[in-house]
């Protein structure tokens, strides 16, 4: 038995064993379990898939009796749970006692899909009748299903933002598993212009987190940050990505420009002036927590922000008891991990003896308000006047940049009158400042007041409309003409000559015309008459060199006489040979009624032959 007890399996059995007897034969120890409370804890609660939970049970008394039945607890399966207590059983729980348990249980998708965890304590009890029953104690615990939640958060810090050259910039990643399961295989490979080797990390629990940093340093040039990264989640070949921003890193371009003004510049002892501090940031740098300080006024001001392309301005009052020279120095922290000094420019503030303060006053007018061409004359006057207390020297009078004349000196109270007279160029605004040195050397300026001057052109005098008239239309009446004077019968005579002449003028131009054409068809006729004439060649009875040119008019019988005669010699000759014979009388030609002779043929009266060549040689020669 001893053997048995020493073997946990041999325990567990006996104590089955035991409180099975208790529950069927000894019914004198069962009590009531009335105020008995029973609940249990899990955590986790919420699951992606079925895993181990701590599963915490809590067992209290609040009856009026202990509870001497032995207490079992049996997980959602019904199996007694081995752990609980001694053996699986608590034996009793006294009045107000409680009773925690802890143990670990491995939950299945099935109470997943329903969402619950249900542990109970079974114990037995005699009811009046003294049967024994089998009482079960449920609790419950809820469970939440979501699934896998696969989620990497990434987080991108940079440093400095601006990097000056020679320095190094780091690139700081942070990631954190917010999802349920574990990552593995986290890989982020940067811009080449940062590095060309990708960092990685092997794996990531849900809720853990990691860092990766890349570093470089600068040589003057902007850098670019665009990492891509990729990771899986724990047991799954699928690869997930992340992408961030597209984020130039800029390399350093300073330009801070620092001037340190007074208003006034010139005060009586006793008197304030506001000192102005004005940074002008015209560079991609920015500053924060500046402070500036100054050998006479010492910590001036602090925390000072001064953002890139952005001009701020500080002001301190100042109570001046003598001439002092203010020059600011300022410490600038800026956002590229460096700390500059910069100083301002000196700034003098005199503090006079009331007694010593240069006061002038200048009254400017002009000799009209506007001029009506371009250019245009106009004329300008200056009153100085002298308001100190002693006499100035050397007072010398502008008109913008251009010195216009030098008063020598003017004593207390005392004015000088300057004219001066002005081609403008343009309308606009006129001034005038007179510059002096004081008694410490500090040149003083004092302006006039300001003249408008316009250009207004000469507006023309209206044009007056000219209407045009119209003449009324008038009718008169003719004056009957008097024949019986000398006047009307000459003007008849005059008006009849002249109808006479134009008809004689007319008949003669209708004769001109008709003449005209009967000529023209006269010759038309003759050179009809001609046209079977070869008269292209002409003959030079002068030259033999020219005789042949007619051989074609020749008659065929006629001989040609040697080159010793001329050729018309023969025809003389034989003319003067043949007998005189009485002419016949024939009948003249028919003259045509043109008054025109048309050519006989044989047959009809024929001229001499000497006559017919001499006009035709004529008529050759002439054309």
């Amino acid at each position: 038995m001893v053997l048995a007890l020493r073997n946990m399996k041999h325990r567990i059995i006996l104590i089955l064993v035991l409180i099975t007897c208790i529950f069927l034969v000894a019914p004198a120890f069962a009590t009531s379990v009335e105020g008995l409370n029973f609940s249990i804890a899990v955590d986790p609660d919420t699951f992606t898939s079925p895993g181990k939970t701590k599963v915490t049970a809590r067992l209290t008394n609040s009856g009026k009796t202990d509870i001497t039945s032995p207490l079992a607890l049996y997980d959602p399966d019904g199996e007694l749970v081995t752990s609980f207590f001694d053996g699986g059983s608590l034996s009793q729980l006294k009045i107000g006692d409680t009773q925690t348990w802890t143990g670990e249980y491995k939950v299945k998708q099935s109470q997943l899909d329903e969402q619950k965890l249900i542990f109970t304590i079974k114990t037995n009890v005699i009811d009046a009748s003294n049967n024994v029953a089998i009482v079960n104690f449920p609790a419950e615990a809820k469970l939440n299903y979501i699934g896998e939640k696969v989620e990497l958060y990434t987080k991108r810090s940079i440093s400095p933002e601006v990097i000056r050259k020679g320095n190094t910039v780091k690139v700081i990643y942070e990631f954190v598993n917010n999802g349920n399961v574990r990552l593995e295989d986290i890989r982020i490979r940067e811009h080449s212009s940062l590095s060309g080797k990708a960092e990685s990390i092997k794996s990531l629990e849900p809720g853990s987190s990691a860092t990766v940093t890349f570093e470089r340093k600068a040589a003057g040039s902007d850098f670019t940050s665009h990492p891509n990264i990729t990771y899986k989640k724990a047991g799954s070949k699928e690869t997930f990505r992340t992408n961030l921003d597209e984020l130039v890193i800029p390399a350093a371009k300073p330009n801070l420009k620092l001037s340190l003004v007074a208003e006034p510049e010139n005060v009586n002892i006793g008197e304030k002036t506001m000192l102005k501090l004005v940074m002008e940031n015209e560079g991609n740098i920015s500053y924060s927590n500046v402070s500036a300080s100054d050998k006479v006024l010492g910590e001036v001001f602090t925390g000072i922000e001064i953002p890139a392309k952005q001009t701020v301005t500080r002001e301190i009052e100042v109570t001046m008891q003598s001439t002092e020279t203010f020059k600011f120095t300022l410490k600038l922290p800026d956002n590229t991990g460096t700390e500059q000094t910069e100083t301002t420019n000196e700034l003098k503030v005199s503090a006079y003896d009331p007694k010593n303060m240069v006061r002038m006053t200048l009254d400017l007018t002009a000799d009209a308000e506007s001029i009506d061409s371009i250019p245009g004359n106009i004329g300008f006057t200056v009153v100085v006047t002298n308001n100190s207390d002693f006499e100035v020297k050397d007072i010398k009078l502008y008109q913008g940049h251009a010195q216009v004349y030098t008063i020598d000196a003017l004593k207390p109270g005392e004015s000088a009158t300057v004219d001066r007279k002005y081609s403008v160029s343009q309308g606009g605004k006129f001034q005038f400042h007179v510059e002096v040195v004081d008694s410490q050397s500090n040149k003083q300026t004092f302006y006039s007041n300001e003249l408008q001057i316009s250009y207004i052109p000469v507006t023309p005098a209206p044009t007056k409309e000219v209407f045009a008239t119209v003449e009324p239309v008038s009718t008169y009446t003719p004056v009957p003409v008097d024949d019986t004077s000398t006047l009307g019968k000459g003007s008849n005579i005059l008006l009849m000559a002249a109808i006479v002449v134009a008809g004689l003028f007319a008949v003669a131009f209708t004769l001109f015309i008709i003449s005209s054409i009967s000529r023209a068809r006269l010759n038309r006729k003759s050179e009809n008459a001609y046209d079977h004439m070869k008269l292209d060649t002409k003959r030079d009875y002068l030259n033999p060199d020219t005789y042949g040119g007619e051989d074609e008019t020749v008659l065929q019988s006629e001989t040609v006489s040697d080159g010793s005669k001329l050729p018309h010699e023969k025809y003389l000759k034989e003319e003067a040979a043949k007998p005189q014979e009485e002419p016949e009388e024939t009948q003249a030609p028919d003259k045509p009624e043109d008054g025109a002779y048309r050519l006989m043929r044989e047959d009809e009266v024929k001229e001499p032959e000497v006559q017919k060549r001499t006009r035709r040689s004529d008529k050759h020669q002439n054309g």
